[in-house]
């Protein structure tokens, strides 16, 4: 009988068990399980009552729980109802013999073997091998329902979308994330195929792409634009694994799927800022050259005037222009987008900027439309 056990990290442990009985007869079944079946890796732990074996119960897990004394079966059923209703189990026997000392009986059917060690004969040494054996074998059972549970609530509560399909791309398992973010429920997508989310944004040849890689063994990774029920887009960061079987053959696919619609959303916002700064920066750079030049203009339409004196005909048009490149806005706005300018409110008088625009308006609208400025009252 085999004194270790190997647990699902690898890790090997003695033999625990744990005795209802003396002291005396706990010495006493660990020599005799010592001497006749090889185990040297083993502890055992005597409780002198039940309550002593419930104490320690509580305490550690235990390989298996030999009650040296069947008048405690009542007991024991109890002990185990207990250990049930928590989640355990642990393998129990008890022992009995004709000479009202069941482990010295254990202990004298041993003796006259051959050897005298490694007897695997002895009823004592029978019984305790196959409890630990069916103990062991129902612990490994539960250990691997518990793992499964673990990785099917872990799947079942994943905020990325996870989609599972066979080797023929035949969809057998989606989880909620998927139903809630896509629209479709369980029951409508199990036997599809992931193409009712296809958007058509994606060219065949990627689709070509990705099947080759998978079915090729090897990981595929990307950003896909799928659609939901409603028609609506949504972006995804997708990762598809294959899954192979014992002998090697890819039996399914498993597709793990982030939606990053939102900061894509947040991508190109953080682009067009970017974008309107750089329009900004050259904006404030044109206002500038623009002003300098309205400047040398508006310096010319001074010098005209005091040259030509105020009788000549072209003193007033060279009075207009100075006005107008003085007053020009474009340059104040240009700069003001470029944020080269303080930004200052004022209060304007509107029938003077309607003033101002009406005779510019006549010669850039054309002579076939006629332009009529009446002023209002109180507009500035």
């Amino acid at each position: 009988m085999t004194s270790k056990r190997e647990t699902s990290e690898g890790h090997q442990h003695p033999l625990q068990l744990l005795l209802a009985g003396s002291a005396e007869q706990s010495a006493l079944l660990q020599n005799v399980l010592r001497t006749h079946a090889g185990d040297s890796d083993i502890t055992i732990e005597n409780a002198a009552n039940l309550e002593e074996v419930q104490a320690r119960l509580d305490r550690r897990v235990y390989d298996l729980l030999v009650f040296a004394q069947s008048k405690w079966e009542v007991e024991a059923a109890s002990i185990i109802k207990r250990l049930r209703g928590q989640g355990r189990r642990v393998p129990l026997i008890f022992l009995g013999g004709p000479t009202g000392n069941p482990v010295e009986d254990g202990t004298s059917a041993t003796k006259g073997s051959a050897g005298g060690t490694g007897n695997q004969d002895s009823p004592l040494i029978r019984t305790v091998h196959g409890a630990v054996v069916l103990g062991r074998a129902e612990q490994q059972r539960r250990e691997v329902e518990d793992t499964f549970r673990t990785l099917y609530s872990a799947i079942e509560q994943s905020a990325d979308l996870v989609l599972i399909t066979d080797s023929s791309g035949v969809i057998e398992y989606v989880n909620p994330a998927f139903e809630k973010l896509t629209g479709y429920s369980r029951a409508e997508v199990i036997g599809q195929t992931p193409r009712i989310l296809k958007s058509g944004e994606q060219g065949p040849e990627l689709y070509r792409e990705l099947w080759e890689t998978i079915r090729g063994g090897e990981i595929y990774s990307g950003v896909l634009v799928n659609r939901k029920k409603t028609g609506e887009s949504f972006v995804v960061e997708k990762t598809i694994t294959p899954v192979r079987n014992a002998a090697g053959r890819i039996t399914h696919f498993i597709s793990n799927d982030r939606d990053i619609s939102e900061r894509r959303r947040l991508e190109s916002a953080l682009f067009q800022a970017q974008k309107m700064d750089a329009i900004g920066l050259l904006a404030g750079g044109v206002a500038h050259d623009f002003k300098n030049l309205l400047l040398v203009i508006s310096s010319y339409a001074e010098l005209m005037q005091d040259s030509i004196g105020p009788e000549h005909r072209l003193h007033q048009r060279a009075g207009n222009l100075e006005r107008f490149a003085a007053r020009c806005g474009l340059t104040r706005q240009l700069l003001a987008f470029g944020r080269k300018q303080m930004q200052s409110l004022q209060v304007l008088d509107l029938n003077a900027v309607l003033r101002d625009i009406s005779r510019m308006l006549p010669r850039l609208i054309g002579e076939d439309v006629e332009l009529k400025h009446r002023a209002g009252a109180r507009l500035g």
